[in-house]
C-alpha cells in the first residue's frame, strides 16, 4: 500500500500558499484615505510642517512630472508665499526654481526658533476653573516646545526666550545693529553673545558721550536770540528806570514825572524846548540815538502825547513839533 500522507501534506501546503497570496493581494488593493496637501500662507512657524509633508508626497514622488508638481505647489501656497512664485511660468524646469525660491525664503532655522520662543513668552490666559483654557495653554506650550526640539538646536530654549525678552527692550537702532552683525551666523546666538554685544556697544556709547561733553565744555557759550532779546529788554528797562528826570531830578523818565504832567500842554512844550529834548520821546536829543517810532495818541503826528496842543493851536505849532 502507498502511504497517502505525502499527498495530503502537499495539498495542505498549496492551500496555505493560496490563502497567503489572496491575503497579500487584498492588502495591496485596499483603498486608503486621500492625503490632503497642507496649505502654507507664509507663517514662519508653519513652514517645517509644510516642508516635511510636501517634500515626500510631491517633490520626491517619481511618478509625477515636474509640471504636475508645479501645479500642486501653486495650489498649496497662499498669500505671500504664492506671490513669491507668481511670475514663474509653469514649465518643467521652473518647478525646481520655484521650490528653491520658497525654501530659501522660509527655511530660516534661526527665525523659526525665535518665533517659537516669542510664542512661548506670550502665553494664553487661563480662566479660573476653565478646563478648555487650561488645555489650550498645555497645547500651546507643548506644540512650540516640540517644534524647538525638532530643530535640534545647539542653543538651550532658555537662551532663546531670554534673547527675545532682551531684544524686545532695546531701541530699534541697537536691535538692527545686532541683527546685522549676527545675520551671517549659521547657529543661533546665545544669551552670553548678546550680553557681550551690549557690553561692547555700551562702552562705545560711553566714549561718544564723554567726547561730546568735553566738546560742549570747551566751546564758548553763545546766547540764543531769545536770551539776547531778553537781556536787551532788561538793559533798556534798567536805563529807563534809572534815568534822572530833568525836571525834578527824580529817578524816573520825564513822561512819568508828576510835576511835568501837572503842567499845561503849552508849558510842557516850552520846557521841552528849553531842556533840548526830543518832542517825540522826551529824551535828550542826539543824532546817534535812534528815536521811538510811536506817535501822538490824539492826532497820530510825530510828537509825544503830553505835548499835544488843541486843534486851534496845532497848525501854528506843527513846524516847531
Amino acid at each position: 500500500m502507498v502511504d497517502p500522507s505525502p499527498s495530503r501534506h502537499s495539498s495542505q501546503r498549496s492551500s496555505l500558499s493560496e490563502n497567503a497570496s489572496h491575503s497579500h493581494a487584498s492588502s495591496v488593493n485596499t483603498k486608503l484615505p486621500v492625503i490632503s496637501l497642507p496649505i502654507f500662507e507664509g507663517h514662519t512657524c508653519s513652514w517645517l510642517h509644510f516642508r516635511d509633508t510636501f517634500e515626500p508626497l510631491i517633490v520626491n514622488n517619481t511618478t509625477l512630472s515636474n509640471v504636475q508638481k508645479f501645479h500642486y505647489l501653486i495650489a498649496s501656497l497662499k498669500e505671500e508665499a504664492k506671490d513669491l512664485i507668481s511670475n514663474l511660468p509653469v514649465t518643467h524646469d521652473n518647478f525646481l526654481v520655484a521650490w528653491q525660491l520658497v525654501t530659501q525664503r522660509y527655511n530660516n532655522k534661526r527665525l523659526i526658533s525665535m518665533m517659537h520662543a516669542k510664542h512661548l513668552c506670550q502665553m494664553p490666559q487661563v480662566n479660573k476653573g476653565d478646563a478648555s483654557s487650561l488645555r489650550q495653554l498645555i497645547n500651546h506650550v507643548s506644540s512650540h516646545m516640540n517644534a524647538l526640539q525638532a530643530l535640534s538646536l545647539t542653543v538651550p530654549v532658555q537662551d532663546l526666550m531670554l534673547n527675545h525678552l532682551i531684544l524686545a527692550t532695546l531701541d530699534a537702532e541697537t536691535q538692527q545693529e545686532w541683527e546685522l552683525i549676527t545675520a551671517s551666523c549659521a547657529d543661533t546666538p546665545t544669551t552670553l553673545e548678546l550680553i557681550n554685544f551690549m557690553e561692547t556697544r555700551c562702552r562705545a556709547l560711553e566714549l561718544i558721550q564723554t567726547t561730546h561733553s568735553l566738546k560742549a565744555a570747551a566751546a564758548p557759550s553763545r546766547p540764543s536770540n531769545a536770551t539776547r532779546q531778553k537781556v536787551s529788554k532788561l538793559a533798556y528797562s534798567n536805563v529807563a528806570t534809572q534815568a534822572q528826570c530833568p525836571v525834578c531830578n527824580g529817578s524816573h523818565r520825564l513822561f512819568k514825572c508828576d510835576k511835568f504832567i501837572k503842567l499845561q500842554p503849552k508849558q510842557r512844550l516850552t520846557q521841552a524846548k528849553q531842556l533840548g529834548l526830543c518832542f517825540n520821546c522826551l529824551q535828550l536829543f542826539t543824532k546817534n540815538r535812534p528815536c521811538s517810532n510811536q506817535t501822538c495818541r490824539q492826532c497820530q503826528r510825530r510828537h509825544h502825547t503830553l505835548l499835544h496842543l488843541d486843534n486851534q493851536k496845532q497848525n501854528s505849532n506843527d513846524t516847531s513839533l
